[in-house]
């Protein structure tokens, strides 16, 4: 727990891309909040925004703050941009990275071949799963909980949604962490070359998929993108695209949250016992989780002209940061913000799958997945706890997902 809020130190003392502050960033979100609610570190190309209020404003104002955000990477550290031209190979700005009118054509059509039942019609199929990846965790007793299930099951789901093999997960989940480590902010020049060509590979291997579609045919999400492109409402490339984006925001997010969740259960053994006595109350946790620990940190936006936002002046084409795990954790929105509440009102009323217009089309399913591998290890266990040390994050100012997490289980 923090200390009163005036104890807060200005955020000039914290290096954003400094492990300790990656490991725990909410000292420093917090001192945004308090002293510099819009805030540019020194040498980088972007304001962090850090108030709840501020962050619903931009979201739902996509005239004056666009969402395309293809075109750029974040050197070592620095919080310097790196322009990547539109070239033929790279995708193109689709559903969380596009603004009206494509927008809303992506997710309509998205949307569509998700269905109506999306996704109660494939509970079954993850439950099945949850119980086979749980079965071989708890007969070691000792597991890395991220390899066994958290890394696992969502790459499986997002395959399934796509009618591709799920059998391809690891390759594709190797794939999609390189790509996602284009704006980690914390990679070298030599990391941030060899997560691009990671990035194009799978942005081939997800072209291929399309094409394979396009002559199978196969229904849900991946028949609607082959139907729209029939009909021109697509492009190829936009499709594709969609695709991708599917594959890795699906996978890191649900990989995540799977991953918070548990380890916020193992260091509360009275939490444990309340959720094993009263299963009904699993959702309300879920939502506690993905709130403290949002899996994306922000998302990126820029200005399309002058503005002024929290009392600071803007031009036109700047890049701002909406911080949606400050926003989650404002002591103006929620009390006591960073304490697990199963009775908070308006529990849904956090950032963590995005505001307005880019709301995740794929939140409900995070939700579905996460709440089935709880309820399982719940079910199978008479207490979890930690089992080596405390866990790590990956070295990413943008994702918050951890790297191992080592429980040790009593059936």
């Amino acid at each position: 727990m923090l200390g009163r809020v005036d104890q807060v130190p200005h955020p000039n003392v914290f290096d954003p891309f400094a492990r300790a502050t990656i490991e725990d960033p909410y000292p420093f979100y917090r001192a945004l909040r308090k002293h510099a609610p819009v805030f540019r570190p020194r040498g980088a190309d972007w304001w962090y925004v850090t108030r709840y209020a501020d962050i619903k404003a931009v979201a739902r104002d996509t005239q004056t703050y666009s969402s395309n955000i293809v075109a750029i990477l974040i050197t070592q550290g620095t919080g310097r941009l790196l322009g990547v031209p539109n070239l033929p190979g790279f995708p193109v700005d689709v559903l969380a990275i596009a603004d009206p009118p494509a927008h809303g054509v992506h997710r309509r059509v998205a949307t569509a071949g998700l269905g109506r039942s999306f996704p109660d019609d494939l509970e079954a199929w993850i439950e099945a799963k949850v119980e086979g990846l749980l079965d071989e965790a708890v007969a070691r007793g000792t597991v890395d909980w991220m390899e066994s299930v958290a890394f696992r099951l969502p790459m499986q789901v997002a395959l399934r949604l796509l009618s591709l093999d799920p059998r391809g997960h690891d390759r594709v989940k190797h794939l999609s962490d390189e790509a996602i480590d284009l704006l980690a902010g914390t990679t070298t020049r030599w990391q941030m070359a060899r997560n691009m060509f990671g990035a194009m590979r799978l942005y081939r291997w997800c072209v291929r998929a399309f094409r394979s579609a396009q002559r199978q045919r196969p229904e849900g999400l991946m028949g609607g993108l082959v139907d729209a492109v029939d009909a021109g409402a697509l492009s190829d490339k936009e499709a594709s695209s969609i695709v991708l984006q599917v594959l890795i925001a699906g996978s890191d997010s649900s990989a995540s949250l799977i991953g918070s969740a548990v380890a916020l259960l193992a260091d509360n053994h009275a939490l444990q016992d309340e959720l094993r006595a009263h299963p009904d109350r699993i959702a309300a946790f879920i939502e506690e989780a993905i709130r403290l620990e949002a899996p994306f940190q922000g998302h990126f936006r820029q200005t399309t002209t002058p503005c002024e936002l929290a009392g600071v002046s803007l031009p036109a084409g700047e890049r701002l940061f909406l911080t949606w795990a400050s926003g989650n954790r404002d002591e103006r929105q929620y009390d006591d913000p960073e304490v697990v509440k199963l009775d908070r009102p308006r529990p849904r009323a956090h950032f963590s799958f995005g505001h307005g217009i880019h709301m995740c089309i794929g939140a409900a399913l995070g939700r579905l997945e996460a709440r089935l591998a709880i309820a399982s290890l719940l079910s199978r266990t008479r207490s979890f706890t930690l089992a080596d040390g405390t866990p790590r994050h990956r070295s990413s100012i943008f994702v918050r997902t951890l790297q191992q997490l080592p429980i040790r289980l009593v059936r």
